[in-house]
């Protein structure tokens, strides 16, 4: 590793290339904007910072076993693990509510302003999980939706703006990072699954009525 930038870097600049290393393997993502009450998007200075000392952050974290990308279009950084492990699991309800949002945010692409995220609420993310696309049978419930959002807000798939996540009116945005998240190729695969397992279990309901 070139350690040019670990020798000449400042006390400021070697605690922020900490928390910009912790930020990445804890919670996968950094992006470009964050939405702060009262102020709206502002610039993350993490990104910038990362923007600017990429390659030093890039190589100390390949020591560990961790690849960092970049989606400068979109605005955002990312960390896989060339080990494939410590990997994030997602049971089938939360992955349909990923699914959901990740839909939600092509529908709103051509609508996307400089910040690059689209703007919903729960309501609008149960309605496609439920109503327009039919991924699960009924509608999970409020507590279960909050644990899915809560956890993909851990890791930067979105930002809650107003309200708590397990009312159907509070506000969040998606961000680009879903786009990461999931893949479009991937997005079809899961939800023909979803949709398979959705039927084969009503199969079986009908049957027990019987």
């Amino acid at each position: 590793m070139n350690f040019d930038f670990i020798n000449g870097a400042t006390a400021k600049e070697l605690e922020q290339f900490k928390s910009v290393c912790n930020q990445l393997l804890s919670r996968t993502y950094v992006v470009r904007t964050l939405y702060r009450p009262g102020k709206g998007r502002v610039n993350n200075p993490d990104y910038t910072f990362l923007s600017l000392h990429y390659e030093a952050v890039r190589e100390y974290l390949g020591l560990l076993d961790w690849d960092l990308r970049r989606d400068d279009l979109n605005g955002y950084f990312y960390v896989l693990n060339t080990d494939e492990a410590n990997r994030c699991n997602l049971n089938k309800k939360e992955t349909a509510i990923l699914l959901a949002l990740r839909m939600i945010y092509d529908e709103n692409q051509e609508r996307l302003g400089l910040e690059q995220d689209a703007i919903c609420t729960v309501r609008d993310v149960l309605e496609k999980v439920v109503t327009d696309y039919a991924i699960l049978p009924a509608k999970p419930n409020m507590d279960e939706v909050k644990r899915a959002l809560t956890l993909l807000e851990n890791h930067s798939i979105v930002q809650r703006i107003d309200g708590k996540f397990n009312q159907s009116s509070c506000k969040f945005s998606i961000l680009p990072t879903v786009l990461a998240a999931v893949s479009g190729e991937k997005l079809n695969d899961v939800v023909s699954v979803l949709r398979k397992e959705k039927d084969v279990d009503e199969e079986t309901e009908e049957d027990l009525v019987d």
